[in-house]
């Protein structure tokens, strides 16, 4: 018997609403590829895709602490 393919079934198995804050998470990522300052950048993305782990690639420690603070919290 053959199987259905994945990409037809997975959508399915999400809830809209998981759907539509994906694509707002990811617009907001888009957003952050504008900000020519590198620390600023990884800061950004790191809360747009609410990943603390990123924000241990920003250097300045202030900026890092600051970007660990905001992501974990929110």
């Amino acid at each position: 018997m053959r199987q259905p393919h994945l990409f037809l079934v997975l959508p399915a198995m999400i809830p809209a609403p998981a759907l539509l804050a994906g694509a707002a998470r990811a617009a907001d990522a888009a957003a952050c590829y504008a900000i020519s300052d590198a620390d600023a950048r990884t800061a950004c993305l790191a809360k747009a895709r609410r990943d603390p782990g990123m924000c241990y690639a920003v250097l300045q420690a202030d900026r890092r602490a600051q970007c660990l603070a905001e992501t974990r919290a929110g």
